[in-house]
């Protein structure tokens, strides 16, 4: 594991510490197998967060990427196959938030993971011509070139090529071989590079040798650029070499220039670029600066033309950031801004990050235009961060870091403007120490901190402090008021220098008076320059003005006074002369701050006294004079130059005269900037003289050459100085510095006459030649060809010429005396040359040829012959040779017979000449030609239906250049033609296209090569047969019918057979909605926009079906049907239309609106549905309303049909709020509802008060009670109680008293006593007074019997509610109460209570609270009783659930009602799981008892449960069911369908897989040869979309191995290939095997085989006929019955697959089959063969993958873990009848309550926890939110003992089996691994008794509890002891649960318990099952 901790540090100044980051660099690259660790950090206390690019947080991903605990990023090392993109090809940035809650980000970070794999370097071979520059290049996969650290070149005995192959062999800046000039011996070296990978420091070296193939001319040869145009990048001071190479003869002279100011400057000739020189045809610059980058050409010439090559230099920095201030520390609504200082080019993206946020311009917080500066005013708090300013390239990026805080305090006294050193991140290289942004060493001084304005009183100590920085470090100093620091013990300077090279500088000043003020300056200077700031320091006191010394300024300067004023606050400063107020002229400036200037100063004018006067507002008036003085400096008489004037030995003097200038004057004189020395013993011989005050002279006695120069004259006084320089130069007659001499040199070698020559005026050098061979007679000599003069006058001769020889004469004349000359003789020795350096020489073979050389050269000369192989070529060695030679003038010829040629003779014979002066060759290429051979290797390309395109390797053409090739071809039955058909094609090209062929025919094809000479014979014939083509009809009889309201059956008859063009695959299907304003398309096929297609496989003549499902309801619709083979769709049927049928509609009425009328009625208005939503034509509009009653009213709602859009409803209850909802309905029912409204009927007067009672309540007093009205009608306002007394027969009147409408008791007097009191009641609302009670009398009495004042009445409560029942009473004496519930006394109890005052109370009422409970009072005058009838309501029992139908991508589902709990059902809530995934749940309205479950994943498994709730709560759930929906894993296709290949390619048609029902995601492709373990993956995500996919790369003749995996959602599918690729001759040397059966099996192909298998399947088929019999008649059991699944064809509409509709009818004989009694158990076992069986068994078992690190394994618990999140509010639990305990399954829900009690569920995914806990304290507490205690107090055991074993707990997940098949699993093993499909989907043989989708039960170990040991293969089901079935756990998941899979374990995986019989008969079972296949294979 590689860890990148940190590369970059961001450093911080020590005073005051700041923010450092240790951060990764910029770009992290690291391979598969070695990972990275990624780290950030800082100081203190931080939080580190992890973020991509987009700012999302990053997140763990097993097995790839992880966050640690210490907070690194790492990424393990992963297989080749698990590489993503978005995770290991992706940018990362860590985020610090500190403990002051800011935050700071780094930069990104480019994470690049690189799949280590091999390299393959080669070093192609380079042609180039003689003398030319050649470029060997090193090549590297294009994906790893960015990865190459360094390149080494290496002869052919391995030694490192540039220290032993000389000066000539370069490295260039990409690793290339530079080889200035080739030379004929250079043919003779090889080379091989070696690279290293910078990311895993490996080394790979190029397998072969690299040759430079030199060749020779053939006359002149234009320049021709070897290297492509192209630009180089190099960072900033690394060294560049360009080559200019090219191809070209003569070798061309080649020159560079630089583009500068638009202009081509020549590089050799300028001195503008030092570090730049040429070099053998390199340009070379040493320590790339950024002013060296731009556009470069190499500009090559020779005699037959030019050529210019262009070179781009980008030239790349380093980025640096820093920001200046980096601490700011402003007030509240302060403005403040910051600069990004960047260095480094290029610089493309600059962007302001605040706390990891990116800044964004706002009306207050703004980026300038150029992303510089930020901006922020009236700061708030939020402002208060860290700041960063990024600066990014592709390449590199750095920020800055600055700090804002904001001060909140009052005093800003002492308070800086400080601009600290900002920390920079720094880049891949290091700075230097004394670094600084400009990128020079020197830097002028910068302040980084400075002081600022300050007031204060008189008394304390001010410091004042400035910080710079730059190179050398500066130097301060301080100035007060302009003038120097006064010399005071008060004021201290300092200064000293901090690590950062930073120099801090103090001025101090204590116990500061009011004559301290004033401006303050710091001055930092060094050599570079000098930075200054100033700021005043106010001192309150009286105005002051310190004394000035003498002030002296030089005349025409201007003048500048600073008046020294102290004393604060000043009112005004002016300045005076001669009590002159000033300024008295233009020249004179004041200033307020006190500054006088006067411009261009005159000594008459200006010279005196000046005043400066300061003020405050009290009229304090302060005064100081200064002396101001004038100077003027001297001025020098121009003086005549003394040039072309003097000769040597003459005398000179020069004078220096002064106009004007204050005296005293000094002079001295300088020659060339250098000091005379005035003596005439002196070296110079000069002598100068003071002639008086105002003049000097300076004077040479005896002039020579060396006194030439620039003499000057400088006079300096007090005021300044003045120079004048004079020129003065020597006359001097030329005199040798080099004198020519005679020279010999050897023809062809560079040759110079040196002739140079010093004097004055400069000499010219002229040539001449002397005229004939003798001198005597001269013209002057012609520079031409390879001839020069250099500027020094020598003359240069280039490849000197035999011609050059001679007497030359050089002269040197300057016109000053008679000059120089001299005579000079050239000797040129000519060596043995031949003019023509190779020549070709063509002859037929058999005839003689003849070959001549010449050569030219010094006596005597040899030649000699030398043959191809370089053996010495002489007549008495072969006597087909003859030499004859014959003498020239100039040199010697020499012919070579050859007598007759063969082909062996072609070649290069070398002919060499030599002499005493050198040698050379001359190549004669002897061409021996003839017919060319036949072609070979021939191979078929490519093939087409009507075309096929055929390659072929060039034959041997005979030495002469082949012509034309002829393709013939003819149909395979016929004999060839005299003249067949034919195509001819140019001889430079090796392939050929044969057109308009007839499809599916097979063709013979030869090829003739054809030169000058003839035709070759005819190649080997090849066999080739065209392929498929498109169907060009349609299917016909197109039939449309609708088969519901979303749903249409189409029918179709396929194309006639004469337009198939091939095997129908399948259909596509098109469907088009129509609508109004749409017309038909014409059957141009479904591949357009407005059709949606959909695909039908399938093979046949018969008539196809398929059904369109998922359309909209009652819609018309436009179909077309195509059908399409393996090359793609015919054209499509014409449209056929209909209309799919009608439905309820789907959306609610609109605009639905309810008022109220009377208090009875009330009117209804709504908006019909939408167009969309009707589903067909409405029919009318259904009204439903009901009264909103409590939540346990149970009125029934009343439905009024309305043909209209609006009702009035009437009858209704007085002031009542009434619920209404519409609903639209079509011919097929009813539609959606609309959401409810709800309106109250008006106010009403009430109806009478319920009951009214009266009782004596004590001797003297009457209590009246009464309940509230049965209908109030409204708010009551109050009651009216009426009293009637009638005494002795008469009535005394009525009585009336007005009560609270809260008052339900009213106690009166009883007066007179022995009078009859009558009482009745009546109740108001603002509309009125109702109806009154019955009259109620009181009788008189003298006793108080017992009486109870309450009422009976009905009470209904939901339950775990409080209720209480009143029992209130009078009589005397005090009566008792006694309470009965049914007739039986109730006795307090914990939950039921009777009060003090008779008053029943029940807590948490429950369902058995229901009954009638009577209250009974009695005492000695009398009893009373009441009663109460108490209903308590629950919520609904769990329905029953079933799943009546599954689909691909649905599930259908049922249910029924187990009882409403007393309250009606307001609607269900269906919970589903698939596997490996989470709970969803979906509402379903009440009223329906199905539901379809749509959007699921196919082939997939499903857990389900449902619950119902109403107005009390939610029930209890259901059993969970488990379902599957259909659709298998894809299905492989035939090896026959699935490759084609060639020599180096083999390509895969994937469109020829099977879907299995489930649409393919994507594939997987792998591949390795035979030979080999390791696969090597060529990709893992290629999309099903695509058709075809090509392996390329490989190796000719080859045996290898294809593994392509299929995934769907079911899972996936493995199918495994062998194939031979084709052998370079074009033939196929290793077939593919043929499908050959288990060891022991015989072949199909003779009659032997044929006619006893055909029995063997009449046999079988009588057999399944006769169980067919017998299991028809035979009746289901009970238990058994709706768990098995029929086994059903897929049709059309279900997509089967091809291999499913191959197979079909084999498949439904062995499923039958199947259903007997298993075999006998063999005792041998079969191994499968190497070889592939096309067609795959439906019973065939093969590998699958190891379950995956995700798997079910990782869940423990009870299977409820988790569903009842979902369920609404709290669920509930019911209690098991104990006579129903062991019965069936044991509800989920009661498993957390059962002692000691297993899952009652086998089937189940894991034994999850159901989130209550394993205690029953835990479930007592859940428990008892839902239970009464008396419920649950008898059932939940209080052990929490019950044994839970580990192994339990990690019970592995398996999925259930499908209900009818069971499914097999089989482990990896070695001897099947390789060749078998794992995956394959077949469906398995179903259960004899159809038990195994019922259950199954766990093995017991000798514990008695499950054992769950991840070897155990098989597991035992017994329904009876004398039975033994199979348990076949299904794979772990992305395998479906259908799929079929045998798992075969070692000895060890038997389960404990598993008898030997048992295991004899499970592999029985494996031999029998092999059998079947074999069998099953036979039948096919």
């Amino acid at each position: 594991m590689k860890s990148i901790s940190f590369s970059t540090v961001v450093r911080a100044s020590p005073e005051p510490r700041k923010l450092s980051i240790l951060e990764p660099q910029h770009h992290v690259e690291f391979t598969n197998d070695t990972g990275v660790i990624l780290t950030c950090s800082t100081r203190g206390a931080y939080q580190l967060d992890w973020l991509l690019v987009d700012n999302t947080p990053v997140t763990s991903i097993a097995g790839l990427r992880r966050v640690l605990t210490n907070g690194s990023l790492e990424f393990p090392p992963f297989p080749a196959n698990h590489f993503r993109r978005d995770v290991h090809t992706a940018t990362y940035r860590c985020r610090l938030r500190l403990k002051s809650g800011f935050a700071v980000l780094s930069k990104n970070i480019h994470v690049h993971a690189l799949v280590n794999t091999p390299w393959e370097v080669h070093v192609p071979d380079e042609y180039v011509m003689s003398g030319n520059a050649a470029v060997l290049r090193c090549v590297v996969p294009p994906h790893c070139a960015e990865r190459v650290a360094a390149t080494e070149w290496f002869a052919d005995d391995d030694t490192s090529v540039f220290p032993y192959l000389g000066p000539n062999y370069e490295r260039l800046d990409d690793g290339s071989l530079y080889i200035a000039a080739v030379s004929p011996d250079d043919r003779y070296t090889i080379f091989r590079c070696r690279v290293r990978d910078r990311v895993t420091d490996h080394t790979y070296t190029s397998q072969y040798y690299g040759h430079v193939i030199v060749t020779e001319p053939k006359g002149q040869v234009r320049p021709r650029a070897a290297v492509e145009m192209r630009s180089r990048r190099v960072q900033v001071g690394h060294d560049v070499r360009i080559p200019c190479a090219a191809h070209a003869w003569p070798v061309p002279t080649f020159r560079w220039f630089r583009e500068h100011h638009e202009q081509l400057i020549p590089i050799e000739k300028s001195g503008l670029w030092p570090r730049m020189r040429t070099q053998r045809g390199l340009l070379h610059i040493k320590s790339v600066q950024r002013e060296d980058g731009g556009r470069f050409v190499c500009w090559l010439n020779n005699t037959a033309g030019t050529e210019s090559v262009h070179f781009t230099l980008l030239v790349t920095e380093s980025i640096s950031v820093r920001i200046r201030p980096d601490t700011i520390r402003p007030k509240l609504n302060a403005y403040i801004s910051m600069d990004c200082k960047i260095s480094g080019h290029p610089i493309e993206v600059v962007y302001w990050i605040h706390d990891g946020k990116s800044v964004k311009d706002t009306d207050r917080i703004w980026v300038s235009e150029d992303r510089l500066r930020l901006h922020i005013k009236n700061t708030q708090i939020n402002d208060q961060g860290i700041y960063q300013c990024f600066a990014s390239n592709t390449r590199d990026q750095a920020y800055g870091i600055a700090e804002v805080l904001i001060d909140v305090s009052e005093n800003n006294r002492g308070v800086g403007n400080r601009s600290r050193r900002a920390p920079y991140a720094r880049s891949t290289h290091t700075h230097d120490a004394d670094w600084n942004f400009t990128g020079n060493r020197e830097s002028k001084p910068e302040l980084v901190y400075w002081f600022s304005e300050q007031t204060l009183q008189p008394g304390p100590s001010v410091s004042l402090k400035c910080v710079a920085m730059g190179h050398p470090p500066p130097q301060f100093t301080w100035t007060l008021d302009g003038f120097p620091i006064p010399t005071n013990s008060r004021f201290v300077v300092g200064q000293h220098v901090t690590l950062q090279d930073d120099v801090v500088s103090h001025l101090n000043v204590s116990r500061v008076t009011e004559q301290d003020g004033g401006e303050y300056a710091c001055v930092a200077a060094n050599t570079a320059g000098k930075a200054s700031h100033a700021a005043r320091v106010n001192v309150y006191g009286l105005p002051y003005i310190r004394e000035m010394p003498k002030v002296t300024a030089v005349a025409g300067s201007d003048l500048n006074i600073k008046c020294p004023v102290a004393g604060y606050p000043i009112e005004a400063i002016t300045w005076e002369r001669d009590g002159q107020t000033l300024p008295l002229n233009r020249r004179q400036k004041v200033f307020p701050n006190g500054t006088l200037i006067v411009e261009q100063t005159q000594r008459g004018e200006d010279a005196g006294t000046y005043t400066c006067q300061a003020s405050n507002r009290q009229r304090h008036v302060a005064r100081r004079d200064v002396e101001v003085q004038i100077l003027v400096q001297p001025k020098i008489l121009p003086i005549q130059p003394l040039t072309n004037l003097l000769r040597e030995g003459m005398r000179a003097a020069i004078s220096c005269q002064i106009l004007e200038g204050d005296l005293p004057i000094a002079f001295r004189w300088e020659k060339n900037g250098q000091a005379v020395t005035s003596s005439p013993y002196a070296p110079s011989g000069i002598i100068t003289r003071r002639m008086d005050e105002y003049s000097a002279s300076l004077v040479i006695e005896h002039i020579t050459s060396l006194h030439s120069g620039n003499y000057t004259c400088i006079a300096s006084n007090v005021a300044g100085s003045e120079r004048f320089t004079v020129p003065l130069t020597v006359n001097v007659p030329p005199r040798w510095r080099l004198e020519p001499n005679d020279i010999a040199v050897a023809s062809g070698q560079d040759v110079t006459l040196q002739c140079q020559a010093d004097g004055y005026p400069r000499p010219i050098i002229t040539w001449k030649k002397a005229v004939g061979n003798t001198p005597g007679e001269y013209k002057d000599f012609m520079f031409e060809g390879s001839s020069r003069v250099l500027e020094n006058g020598s003359l240069v001769f280039e490849r000197v010429a035999k011609d050059s020889e001679g007497h030359y004469l050089c002269e040197a004349r300057n016109d000053i005396g008679a000059g120089l000359s001299k005579l000079i003789f050239l000797k040129v020795n000519a060596p043995a040359r031949f003019p023509m350096k190779s020549k070709t020489v063509q002859v037929t073979a058999g005839e003689a040829a003849h070959l001549q050389c010449a050569a030219s050269g010094d006596a005597p000369l040899e030649l000699t012959w030398r043959s191809p192989h370089h053996h010495t070529i002489a007549h008495h060695l072969d006597q087909r040779y003859t030499i004859r030679e014959q003498v020239l003038d100039d040199g010697l010829v020499s012919e070579l017979s050859i007598l007759q040629t063969y082909r062996q003779d072609t070649g290069a014979l070398t002919c060499r000449a030599s002499n005493a002066y050198g040698q050379d060759e001359m190549l004669i290429h002897l061409v021996v030609q003839e017919v060319p051979e036949m072609p070979k290797n021939i191979r078929i390309i490519d093939q087409q239906s009507r075309s096929i395109q055929i390659s072929w390797t060039q034959p041997y053409a005979g030495n002469s250049p082949i012509i034309n090739y002829i393709l013939q071809y003819k149909e395979a039955p016929e004999p060839w033609p005299t003249t067949p058909q034919k195509v001819i094609v140019p001889g430079s090209v090796t392939s050929a296209s044969v057109q308009n062929l007839q499809p599916a025919t097979s063709y013979h094809l030869r090829i003739i090569a054809e030169n000058r000479l003839g035709q070759s014979e005819p190649s080997q014939l090849v066999q080739v047969t065209t392929t498929e083509e498109v169907p060009s009809g349609s299917p016909i009889d197109v039939r449309v019918e609708a088969k519901s309201s979303t749903e249409l059956i189409v029918t179709w008859d396929p194309p006639q057979k004469d337009l198939w063009n091939g095997n129908i695959l399948g259909y596509y299907v098109g469907f088009q909605e129509l609508n109004n304003n749409s017309t038909i398309l014409s059957a141009s096929g479904p591949g357009g926009a407005s059709y949606t297609v959909r695909t039908v496989e399938g093979t046949g003549s018969a008539r196809a079906r398929t059904t369109l499902s998922g359309l909209q309801k009652h819609t018309p619709y436009a179909v077309v049907v195509q059908a399409y083979n393996s090359r793609g769709a015919g054209p499509a049927s014409p449209p056929t239309t209909a209309t799919t049928m009608e439905d309820v509609p789907s959306l609610p009425p609109g605009s639905l609106t309810c008022s109220a009328l009377s208090s009875q009625s009330v009117r209804v208005n709504w908006e019909p549905p939408p167009m969309r939503g009707r589903n067909g034509v409405l029919q009318g509009f259904r009204v439903t309303y009901a009264p909103v009653t409590d939540w346990y009213g149970s009125e029934d709602a009343v439905t009024k049909q309305i043909s209209g859009l609006h009702t009035t409803l009437s009858g209704l209850r007085r002031f009542t709020n009434y619920s209404v909802t519409v609903c639209a309905f079509t011919a097929a029912g009813d539609g959606v509802r609309a959401a409810p409204v709800y309106c109250h009927t008006e106010e009403d007067v009430p109806s009478a008060p319920a009951d009214i009672k009266a009782a004596v309540s004590s001797r003297n007093k009457i209590l009246v009670s009464w309940l509230p009205p049965a209908s109030p009608n409204g708010v009551l306002v109050g009651y009216t109680l009426y009293m009637s007394v009638i005494e002795d027969g008469r009535e005394e009147g009525t009585h009336k008293r007005m009560l609270s409408p809260s008052t339900l008791t009213h106690e009166t007097s009883r007066s007179p006593s022995r009078a009859t009191h009558q009482f009745w009641v009546s109740a108001s609302t603002r509309l009125g007074e109702g109806d009154t009670t019955r009259v109620v009398t009181v009788l008189p009495s003298d006793s108080v019997p017992a009486r109870i004042t309450s009422f009976s009445r009905s009470i209904v409560t939901p339950w775990k509610e409080n209720i209480s029942l009143s029992c209130n009473k009078v009589g005397i004496p005090t009566p008792s109460t006694t309470w009965s519930m049914n007739g039986a006394i109730l006795e307090s109890t914990l939950r039921k209570n009777v009060t003090s005052d008779g008053t029943l109370i029940i807590s948490m009422t429950q369902y058995a609270d229901s009954g009638n409970y009577t209250c009974l009072v009695e005492n000695q005058h009398g009893h009373d009783d009441v009663t109460y009838i108490v209903e308590v309501k629950v919520p609904p029992q769990p329905p029953v659930l079933a799943v009546v139908d599954s689909y691909a991508d649905s599930l259908h589902l049922q249910w029924s009602d187990q009882g409403d709990g007393g309250s009606t059902i307001l609607g269900y809530v269906i919970n589903y799981k698939r596997e490996h995934g989470d709970w969803e749940e979906l509402q379903v309205e009440a009223g329906t008892s199905e539901h379809v479950l749509p959007n699921l994943w196919c082939g997939t498994r499903y857990q389900l449960y449902i619950t119902a709730f109403n107005r009390i709560g939610t029930g209890l759930p259901c059993d969970i069911v488990h379902a599957y929906t259909k659709g298998t894993v894809p299905v492989k296709p035939k090896h026959s369908q699935m490759i084609t290949l060639n020599t180096t390619t083999v390509t895969v048609w994937l469109d020829s897989w099977g879907d299995g029902g489930c649409g393919i995601l994507y594939f997987v492709i792998e591949y390795r040869e035979v030979s080999q373990t390791q696969w090597r993956l060529v990709s893992n995500s290629v999309q099903a979309t695509e058709r075809v996919f090509s392996v390329t790369g490989l190796s000719p003749a080859t045996h290898y191995q294809l593994r392509i995996t299929a995934h769907n959602n079911a899972g996936h599918a493995l199918a495994l290939y062998n194939f031979t690729t084709h052998s370079l001759s074009g033939m196929l040397e290793g077939e593919i095997s043929p499908a050959v059966p288990a060891a022991g099996a015989r072949s199909l192909g003779g009659a032997r085989v044929i006619l006893p298998a055909a029995l063997s399947l009449l046999v079988l088929a009588a057999l399944i006929a006769i169980v067919l019999l017998v299991r028809r008649n035979t009746p289901r059991p009970a238990e058994t019955s709706g768990t098995e699944t029929a086994v059903t064809e897929s049709g059309a509409g279900e997509s089967p697959s091809v291999a499913q509709l191959q197979n079909k009818v084999n498949r439904d004989q062995q499923y039958l089959a199947a259903r007997a009694h298993l075999p006998n158990p063999t005792h041998h076992y079969k191994h499968a063969s190497n070889e592939y069986i096309e067609d795959i068994c439906p019973y065939a078992t093969f590998q699958l993958t190891k379950p995956s690190a995700y798997s079910e394994s990782s869940y423990s618990g009870n299977v409820y873990s988790g569903p009842y999140h979902s369920v609404r509010g709290s669920f509930v639990y019911h209690d098991v009848k104990k006579n129903d305990k062991y019965k069936g399954k044991e509800p989920e829900y009661t498993k957390v309550r059962r002692k000691g009690n297993r899952l009652r569920d086998p089937l189940s995914e894991s034994q999850e926890s159901d989130n209550l806990g394993s205690t029953d304290s835990e479930v007592k507490k859940i428990l008892t939110l839902h239970l009464p205690i008396t419920e649950y107090e008898d059932d939940v055991s209080d052990d929490a003992s019950a044994p839970h074993s580990d192994s339990e707990r990690a019970a592995p997940l398996r999925p259930a089996p499908p209900p009818t098949y069971p499914t097999v699993e089989r482990e990896e093993s070695s001897s099947s691994s390789e060749n078998s499909v794992a995956g394959v989907v077949r469906k398995a043989f179903p259960s004899r008794k159809g038990k195994a989708g019922v259950g199954k039960r766990h093995v017991r170990s000798s514990s008695g509890y499950s054992s769950h040991n991840d070897e155990t293969t098989f597991r035992l089901l017994s329904k009876t002891p004398t039975h033994d079935y199979l348990e076949l756990p299904i794979i772990q998941r992305s395998h479906p649960p259908s799929v079929p899979v045998l798992r075969r374990h070692g000895v060890r995986g038997s389960p404990p318990g598993q008898t030997q019989a048992t295991r004899a008969r499970l592999q029985g079972l494996q031999g029998s099952l092999s059998n079947q296949c074999l069998r099953a294979h036979k039948g096919d």
